[in-house]
């Protein structure tokens, strides 16, 4: 479960609480979106009032959160110090007397249910945390994104069923070198400490490589300087691991 699926898809009609453990949490709240598919339906007037009351609601969270998701780039914020920006971001937004959202007319704060809105930040942030979590490296495959000598690999970074990013290198075992040439994630889970998990993997899957990395920009190298002190494997700031990349 990704947060991004309770900030933006319908929600169930209760959300559960984060406080009944991680599995259970998981368990209770597909429950409890399977039992709102199912529910009794409303009459055509009480289901547009209520999905425009809790549409405020989720669209005032949701934009909470992608102010905060936009200002990892230069934030860089780990998951507890997203949780706390995001957190006040909402806070503020709630203490005012009305909210401007693009899509909405103005949303009179004093209307809204801050207790789903409370509630519903909860559930998307322990949602979040969990697929940090439970993130796990899916095996590499082979793949032929170029005309290269080198063998070429990708594998997914993957949580739950989920993709949370993907990572693209080479090898060439003669020459003993390994070329990393792009780790991405989605925009929701940056800065959380998958790329490290990514590297790590591709160190204990092709042990005894030097390795290379293309061209990075400013925020990417100062990532990969990090790294490189704290490795076991050596890596190198040079970006021509041999003539079989070429």
């Amino acid at each position: 479960m990704l947060p991004s699926r309770l900030l933006w898809d319908p929600l169930p009609d209760r959300l559960p609480s984060p406080g009944s453990g991680r599995f259970g949490w998981l368990r209770d709240l597909r429950a409890a979106l399977i039992a709102d598919m199912t529910a009794p339906r409303l009459s055509k007037q009480e289901l547009v009032d209520r999905s425009v009351r809790r549409g405020a609601v989720q669209a005032v969270v949701r934009e909470a959160y992608e102010v905060t998701i936009a200002e990892q780039d230069g934030a860089h914020r780990k998951l507890a110090e997203f949780t706390d920006a995001w957190r006040a971001r909402l806070a503020s937004m709630l203490e005012q007397d009305s909210i401007e959202l693009a899509g909405w007319s103005v949303i009179t704060t004093a209307d809204l249910d801050t207790g789903l809105a409370w509630s519903l930040f909860e559930a998307a942030d322990h949602a979040r945390r969990y697929a940090v979590e439970h993130a796990r490296p899916a095996r590499s495959r082979r793949a032929n994104w170029m005309d290269t000598p080198a063998q070429l690999f990708k594998f997914a970074i993957v949580s739950d069923g989920h993709t949370l990013g993907e990572v693209r290198y080479g090898i060439c075992p003669p020459c003993g070198t390994g070329l990393l040439y792009k780790i991405s994630f989605n925009a929701d889970f940056r800065f959380c400490g998958l790329g490290r998990l990514a590297l790590d993997q591709l160190e204990v899957r092709h042990p005894g490589l030097t390795w290379y990395t293309t061209g990075q920009s400013e925020n990417a190298r100062g990532f990969y300087d990090r790294y490189r002190q704290h490795s076991d494997s050596p890596w190198t700031s040079r970006q021509h691991p041999c003539r079989h990349f070429d």
